[in-house]
């Protein structure tokens, strides 16, 4: 799936950059609900490493936009490859829109230099704001599905009545 979706792991690195990271800021429930690979799919698809990899330009990008002095290399690969272990089965819209939130200051804040630290307990802040929004979307999918539901078990006299109802409350 991963590989007829996005091409050779060139062609996904530069579909999937940081600059997409807006894209899914703007759209959460795309990110969270969306068909996309999680960090293990591109792994299976790419080769173990790759998810670590993958991750590197993001941290380098969100250690760039808080002006923060950088990570060393060795730091940004550790902590790439803590977050492709620990956190696999995010999709990686997920990822993109943590990033998203962490650059608008939704999880704090670094203090003159990058801490990773600080990168993963805002992770796990994330996870949690992430399942509140699953169940709320999953809510609001079956709230729809009931609705669409009860509107293919009317009969006609009662869909034209539903309708009416629904015309004065819009009005």
């Amino acid at each position: 799936m991963v590989l007829e979706r996005f091409g050779d792991a060139m062609a996904f690195k530069q579909r999937v950059n940081p600059d997409t990271q807006l894209n899914f800021g703007k759209n959460q429930k795309a990110a969270i609900m969306g068909d996309y690979p999680t960090l293990n799919d591109i792994c299976a698809a790419y080769g173990k490493n790759f998810s670590a990899e993958w991750i590197v330009p993001h941290l380098v990008s969100l250690t760039l936009h808080t002006g923060a002095k950088n990570l060393t290399k060795e730091q940004l690969r550790e902590l790439a490859k803590i977050i492709s272990i620990e956190y696999r089965h995010l999709k990686v819209t997920e990822i993109l829109l943590f990033f998203y939130k962490f650059k608008t200051g939704r999880y704090g804040r670094f203090y003159g230099s990058v801490d990773p630290m600080v990168i993963t307990c805002a992770l796990r802040e994330f996870i949690s704001e992430r399942n509140t929004l699953i169940d709320r979307f999953e809510r609001e999918q079956k709230q729809e599905d009931d609705t669409n539901l009860k509107l293919q078990a009317m009969s006609r006299e009662e869909w034209l009545e539903y309708k009416q109802q629904q015309e004065k409350q819009e009005v």
